[in-house]
């Protein structure tokens, strides 16, 4: 089986095969998946770490969708996500394309979803705390009034008039509608000849077009040849889905009446079945992706000005801080037959630096292949992925596979090998978990050099409606006898002093970094686990490890309210605490050779980290106001006040954001942060970044963009003033296949 699946695969077979050796999980996107359900096609976006959803504009339609939301540092990888980074949707004929990229990570992280045209849907948190779903309702086309004859009736081809010349957009649209008929074409000779298994082939990939003057006809059929395949089950829900996208006229009411006809039937062979067409229909390709190619590229000037004893000295210098080429490959290819459905991802980031005091590298993000069970509730997923949960602690390499429905009853097992960028050996674990309903839970064992990393049990709860959803986690170290993480977030609509309001909320506790034996490599001379067994017990190494590992709580409330039409007002207020590290280590006397616990003499492999004082209790308070069409059709304008102090820090940050469509496949964003901060100390510091952003889009498949940012830090204290202004400009092109 293993052999045919990436036979089959041909190329992409071949790149699971030969993993890259580097890796990062700093990308924020894992993939993007379309579901017809009833009430939409559902877009699932996945992330690669957990996240609290805040709030989306515009309400309910528009061209572009942002999506606000937190990162949850918890169980999972703490790296810092990357911006920029972009994922294309699969191709369906049924709703408009989009793309999805990551914007302002370190400041307001959101992402920012652009259609192909005007959409309307409804966004809401996944329910596994590390996606978003956005329901997209179907176009819906006028229909014909024609009766359904035994075969399909094909218009002949609109052609312009002699000398016409048309738009490029124009162009497009009419090669699609060549390439549609054809397709229709091919499905009436498949039907004439009986061949139903045929059709349906042919009338998918005529459906995964963009919407053109065949894809109400295509839905139809597609329906008729899965009846006459012999395949009730599925001829229904392509008559559904018919009917929510065009309710009205006789076409409708022959598809009801077909739809009618089928209930109760199951999988009973249908009245339309002829003898000798109940084939299984054909297997499906798709293939879909992105390359893309950007140049990065920096400069800064310091100067820094002292007083020292009544004299005053003042040093510059200029650097390139940046000049780098990132080129990604995105790539999957899904096959479907009867029984399953498979897929194998690629992803991939070429990072060259032209700087000599800085490393080029290549990082694949995913490399795994899947398959699912269409029958059987089954998955099976090898490769390079991202964590699913069960307690996985970020990207692995290695095996997951799951079987069962969770509302019945699912068993899921993990194997692997983490992925990550710390000296040393990877450590590799072996985990189960049980889904029952709204709750999961799992338990994980983890090794590093044949020594004990991390054993863990946990549990997850969820609970979803309309109106409210909740999500728990508790993540308990049994090695180390210690909670490493507990959570509860949530968020309920329509609250009775907030009927059109929304409330979002977090609490969360969690070790930073999360509990691990290699913590105790924190400040060490080695990197290697086996290094400090050489000088210590395994409880020892186990006591080091924990007082190098701090602890973390936080609590939230969001709350966000439209105004009007057009406005959203929504505010935040944030508590946080990290504890401080005591004194951890030893070093040996040069002299006498015996441990002291100073910072001096030879350091040991476990060497020495000063006491580490905790950051108190840090408070902020944010509040935004969002509008959109203000000044030009699909506008949006943001902007943002945050007011934070702690027992070390006090400050503001000022923010504003528009996006702005000039025309056709032009897009420009502009964005200004302003932000002043005074320390303990009397020291101030403040900064301020404007932002220029365009992109332009062409013949559906190309993106050129360019940015160009400009930041001025300027910090003041009793003895030392620093200025750093730097500028920072980038620019590249993407390819959707």
């Amino acid at each position: 089986m293993r052999k045919r699946f990436f036979k089959r695969h041909g190329f992409f077979g071949g790149l699971l095969l030969t993993l890259l050796p580097f890796v990062t999980d700093a990308q924020p996107l894992d993939e993007i998946e379309l579901e017809y359900q009833r009430q939409g096609v559902v877009a699932t976006i996945r992330l690669t770490g957990p996240v609290q959803y805040l709030r989306h504009f515009p309400e309910s339609h528009g061209k572009t969708l942002e999506i606000y939301f937190e990162r949850v540092q918890g169980v999972a990888s703490t790296e810092a996500w990357v911006d920029d980074e972009v994922r294309k949707s699969p191709p369906s004929g049924l709703i408009p394309g989009f793309t999805v990229t990551t914007r302002d990570q370190l400041t307001k992280p959101k992402l920012v979803i652009e259609f192909s045209r005007e959409a309307e849907f409804s966004v809401e948190a996944g329910k596994d705390r590390r996606s978003f779903l956005i329901t997209i309702r179907p176009d819906k086309q006028p229909v014909s009034n024609a009766p359904l004859p035994f075969l399909p009736v094909i218009s002949p081809e609109v052609k312009p008039a002699a000398g016409t010349t048309l738009k490029p957009e124009e162009e497009a649209a009419a090669d699609i509608s060549r390439q549609a008929r054809d397709l229709m074409i091919q499905a009436r000779d498949a039907l004439a000849a009986r061949q139903n298994e045929q059709a349906v082939e042919v009338l998918n990939k005529l459906l995964l077009l963009p919407p053109n003057d065949y894809t109400q006809q295509g839905q139809e059929w597609i329906g008729v040849a899965r009846e006459r395949s012999g395949q009730p089950d599925k001829a229904k829900v392509e008559y559904d889905l018919y009917l929510r996208l065009y309710p009205d006229g006789a076409g409708a009411a022959r598809v009801a009446q077909r739809l009618e006809g089928l209930s109760g039937k199951g999988g009973a062979k249908s009245p339309m079945t002829a003898a000798g067409d109940e084939k299984k229909p054909a297997p499906s390709v798709t293939i879909f992706g992105s390359i893309s190619s950007r140049y990065y590229y920096g400069r800064s000037n310091i100067a820094t000005t002292s007083t020292f004893n009544g004299a005053t000295t003042t040093d510059s210098q200029s650097m390139t801080d940046q000049s780098m080429l990132i080129t990604s490959v995105d790539a999957s290819e899904r096959y479907r037959n009867e029984n399953y459905d498979s897929r194998l991802v690629f992803r991939d980031v070429n990072t060259k630096n032209l700087l000599s005091t800085q490393p080029s590298y290549n990082r694949a993000i995913a490399a795994y292949g899947e398959i699912k069970g269409r029958t059987q509730d089954y998955l099976v997923r090898v490769g390079r992925q991202s964590s699913m949960g069960e307690g996985v602690l970020g990207l692995f390499d290695g095996l997951a596979a799951s079987y069962g429905d969770a509302q019945d009853i699912r068993v899921n097992s993990v194997a692997g090998a983490l992925v990550d960028y710390s000296p040393g050996a990877k450590p590799r674990f072996v985990g189960a978990s049980v889904d029952k309903g709204a709750f999961s839970f799992y338990g994980i064992n983890q090794t590093v050099e044949g020594t004990l990393d991390r054993r863990a049990i946990g549990s997850e709860f969820r609970y979803f409606d309309d109106k409210r959803n909740a999500y728990g986690l508790l993540d308990c170290d049994t090695y180390f006898k210690a909670v490493n993480a507990a959570q509860f977030m949530g968020m309920t609509k329509g609250m009775y002093l907030l009927p059109d309001g929304t409330v979002s909320f977090m609490l969360d506790h969690r070790k930073t970094p999360s509990l691990s034996i290699r913590n105790a490599l924190n400040g060490a001379s080695t990197s290697s686990v086996n290094d400090l067994l050489q000088t210590m017990s395994v409880s020892s190494l186990r006591d080091l490890a924990m007082s190098r590992t701090a602890t973390a709580n936080m609590g939230q409330v969001g709350i966000t309210v439209p105004f009007r039409e057009k406005w959203q007002v929504g505010g935040d207020f944030r508590l946080t605490n990290t504890t401080g590290l005591g004194q951890s280590g030893q070093t040996i006397d040069p002299v006498t050779g015996l441990p002291i616990s100073q910072g001096t003499g030879a350091t040991t492999p476990q060497g020495f980290v000063q006491t580490t004082p905790g950051r108190g209790l840090e408070r902020s308070v944010t509040g935004q106001v969002i509008g959109s069409s203000l000044y030009r059709q699909g506008d949006i304008w943001s902007g943002s006040v945050t007011l934070s102090s702690s027992s070390t820090v006090n400050g503001h940050t000022v923010f504003f954001y528009n996006h702005n469509q000039i025309n056709s496949g032009w897009m420009v964003d502009t964005t200004l942060q302003v932000s002043s901060f005074k320390d303990q100390f009397g020291g101030t510091t403040t900064q301020i970044m404007p932002m220029l952003r365009g992109s332009y889009r062409f013949r559906e498949r190309f993106t050129f963009d360019t940015d160009l940012s400009y930041q001025k830090i300027d910090t003041n204290g009793p003895q030392v003033s620093t200025s750093i202004s730097s500028l920072f400009c980038s620019g590249g092109v993407r390819w959707d296949f």
